[in-house]
């Protein structure tokens, strides 16, 4: 994995790069990159248990129809 920030004229950015994905994450500022970095993570997380819970909402619901013929 490479890894540099990027400073432009309105915001500053981690760029991440891999093999298969490349990722440019602005970063909040008054935080170090590290920090911004893991911030932004633990939200996109928090996101992600979101999204799977409405996944699993909607099974549940799709079952339930099926069901009921």
């Amino acid at each position: 994995m490479k890894v540099r920030t990027f400073v432009g004229a309105e915001a500053a950015y981690a760029c991440i790069s891999t093999p298969t994905i490349s990722l440019d994450i602005r970063l909040e500022p008054g935080r170090s990159s590290a920090q911004a970095l893991r911030e932004w993570a633990a939200e996109q997380q928090e996101n992600s248990a979101r999204f799977a819970r409405k996944a699993a909402l909607a099974r549940q619901a799709a079952d339930i129809l099926e069901n009921e013929k």
